[in-house]
């Protein structure tokens, strides 16, 4: 179909027209009031019958009418929910930070607990120390006075013996079993021992000292020691010539290495000595241990 300018014109026009109409229809005809309008009721004369002429009442008795307005209901939310999870966090949170402080709390029990353990124990450590100290210089002391007074009676009797000749019972005869002059014995030994027997035992620093009684055996040390010194072992022998019985440590020892006494009193329960019937049942003597270091 051929339309004119003009027609295409006045086509064009009116479209756009109806467009514009429409639309402002739309926009402002259509729209729902938000919220929406209440319903409104219709006034009536107030009074207390269906008849009357209707007097005209007092404006005092009249009372405003109230209209009731509904609330829309309110929309449930979940903020109960929100808060009870907020609530159930910080408890949380809280208990959490309990069990830590109630772990640092043991924690520093212990470690105080054994600070105070481990200065008990030094503090022990350091009051035996004191002791034994205190022990080892009253021993030396002790075998140092001994050893002083055996010399001065060891001199008084060798000039006694030199210028008199005589014993305490009276009389020239000497106390040796052998042909000559002198004082048979022992420089180190005892002046008022009447063993004769005794000795060392081939040169290995072992000698005895038992009235009446040979050794059959007298075994060599073990030990392994960086110290040296003179261990005295008092034995106490039966007549089999058992050792029954061994005291390292006793007067004339010349050192209080541990080891070295562990290793005499090893050494002289394994000593042998002579059987002798008529010997005490259980005759005392010592066994001597000259350690060198080796």
């Amino acid at each position: 179909m051929n339309l004119s300018k003009e027609q295409r014109f006045g086509f064009f026009s009116t479209f756009l027209f109806m467009v514009g109409f429409i639309g402002l229809l739309l926009f402002f005809g259509f729209s729902a009031p938000n919220p929406p309008p209440q319903e409104e009721g219709i006034l009536i004369n107030f009074g207390d019958s269906e008849t009357g002429l209707g007097d005209i009442e007092s404006m005092l008795n009249e009372e405003p009418v109230v209209e009731e307005v509904s609330t829309p209901p309110v929309a449930q939310t979940s903020e109960p929910e929100v808060v009870e999870n907020l609530v159930e966090e910080v408890v949380t949170q809280n208990f959490d930070q309990t069990a830590v402080i109630e772990e640092k709390k043991r924690k520093d029990a212990e470690e105080k607990k054994k600070k105070e353990e481990l200065e008990e124990k030094k503090k022990n450590e350091e009051l035996e120390r004191q002791r034994f100290a205190e022990i080892e210089k009253k021993r030396l002391e002790e075998e140092e006075r001994i050893k002083k007074e055996n010399q001065q009676k060891a001199i008084d009797a060798r000039a006694k013996s030199a210028f008199s000749g005589k014993n305490p019972n009276g009389g020239t005869q000497g106390e040796g079993n052998t042909q000559g002059t002198g004082n048979m014995g022992d420089p180190n030994g005892d002046i008022n021992s009447k063993n004769r027997t005794g000795g060392s035992t081939g040169g290995d620093g072992i000698s005895f000292s038992l009235n009446g009684r040979n050794s059959r055996s007298l075994p060599k040390p073990e030990y392994i020691s960086k110290s040296e010194g003179k261990v005295v072992v008092e034995v106490t022998v039966d007549q089999n010539g058992n050792v029954v019985k061994a005291v390292p440590g006793v007067k004339g020892t010349t050192t209080s290495d541990k080891l070295l006494y562990q290793a005499a009193e090893k050494a002289a329960i394994k000593a042998k000595f002579d059987v002798n019937q008529n010997a005490p049942p259980q005759q005392v003597g010592t066994i001597t241990y000259i350690f060198r270091l080796q």
